[in-house]
């Protein structure tokens, strides 16, 4: 089989591949492709890895993502192209050429990518302004100005505006490229001097958003926040910037989605103690409780001050797993969709609730739809040949 561009594609045992050490430095180990996953599911791996086979290992320059899919289900082979290199640097350039539009990058892995691009870009660049400036000076020894100058705007125009390309290819504005690229720097100065708490905060500052990241950079306050980030007394700039301005800690901060907490005494007597944050606002810290009675769920709103309870380990974190799984599975299907929803709010399933996810795992309800399907069909044809007879 070829591919489009008339590479080989070879099928290969995911074991035998091993994931380039620079991908997973700049797109992380391991990262979470609901929709690709789904994909793969569906209909296999269509787009192949690139691999390099140049130290007789081979090795992923892109479709990390895939083959760890591929191992997650199980797959006996994934299909590859093997490229031919013959330096370190060659595969270098090819990983950051093959993963320019990968989905789903963070603002600062761009600007990762954006460094790698500009130590490519700026010797050439500074290559063609020496070759213009040495074929002005020699238009200008034969004292020809007319043709020295047409010769230093020719080579204007060819000259390479790195800062315009890379912007360009990472698909931000140059402004913004700009100003992500001094939080980036920023953030590689903090790692250098062993801040890797205030340097992480600072690197979700930037994914969150350049223009708060680059402000931040540039206020008076900057030091003081990062120094209370670093001794942990906060976890993020905007807590840091509350802690410094207020003096004293966001009530909020502690509280998140989908955590469970176990409260000293019953929020009212017919209810469980343990409560599942399912809503934060700007007042109020939403809990849903189930009832003992009814076992429906109900919720209840607290000020952060009045929540006297302690923040509890996932009692659900398998039903949770199994929920998101049939929930990325029956997307299209609303009334199903909203009931497994309305399941993340509980902390404890019952059992029938436990035969309830177990039936839609089991394949059932899919069999019994293309079952009615082929019903349907059935009883469409025989009314069309029906109505044809007559």
């Amino acid at each position: 089989m070829y591919y489009s561009d008339h590479q080989l594609v070879v099928h290969l045992p995911p074991g035998e591949l091993v994931v380039h050490q620079r991908l997973i430095e700049v797109y992380g180990e391991n990262e979470n492709r609901p929709s690709l996953e789904a994909s793969i599911r569906r209909e296999g791996i269509l787009t192949p890895l690139r691999v390099s086979a140049r130290t007789g290992v081979n090795v992923v320059l892109s479709g990390k993502c895939r083959l760890q899919i591929a191992l997650l289900l199980g797959l006996a082979t994934v299909p590859v192209m093997i490229g031919n290199y013959t330096s370190v640097e060659e595969e270098i350039d090819m990983l950051f050429a093959l993963n320019l539009h990968r989905e789903e990058k963070t603002h600062f892995q761009k600007f990762v990518e954006g460094q790698y691009f500009e130590s490519v870009l700026r010797p050439q660049a500074k290559a063609r302004q020496q070759e213009g400036a040495s074929y002005a000076r020699q238009a200008l020894l034969l004292s020809n100005l007319t043709k020295a100058e047409d010769a230093n705007n020719s080579q204007e125009k060819e000259r390479i505006n790195v800062r315009a390309v890379v912007a360009e290819n990472l698909q931000i504005s140059t402004g913004s490229y700009s100003k992500g690229k001094k939080v980036y720097e920023f953030i590689s100065q903090l790692v250098e001097l062993g801040k890797l708490r205030a340097s992480l905060a600072l690197q979700q500052e930037l994914n969150r958003s350049i223009d708060a990241a680059y402000k931040f950079v540039c206020d008076d306050r900057r030091d003081k926040v990062l120094n209370v980030i670093e001794s942990g007394e906060v976890n993020t700039v905007r807590e840091g910037l509350d802690l410094v301005r207020t003096g004293s800690r966001n009530p909020w901060r502690k509280f998140e989605v989908g955590q469970v907490y176990l409260f000293k005494k019953k929020p009212q007597p017919d209810f469980y103690q343990q409560g599942r944050v399912i809503k934060i606002t700007n007042e109020f810290v939403v809990f849903g409780f189930r009832n003992s009675k009814t076992n429906d769920l109900e919720t209840m709103n607290f000020r952060p001050s009045n929540i006297d309870a302690t923040l509890q380990e996932e009692p659900s974190a398998l039903e949770r797993t199994r929920i998101f799984r049939l929930l990325e599975k029956f997307s299209s299907i609303y009334p199903l969709r909203m009931a497994l929803t309305e399941m993340l709010n509980i902390t404890n399933l019952t059992m029938e609730e436990e035969r309830f996810l177990a039936y839609f795992e089991t394949g059932k309800y899919e069999e019994m739809i293309k079952e009615r399907f082929v019903e349907f069909e059935i009883a469409s044809n025989e009314k069309a040949r029906d109505f044809r007879a007559a």
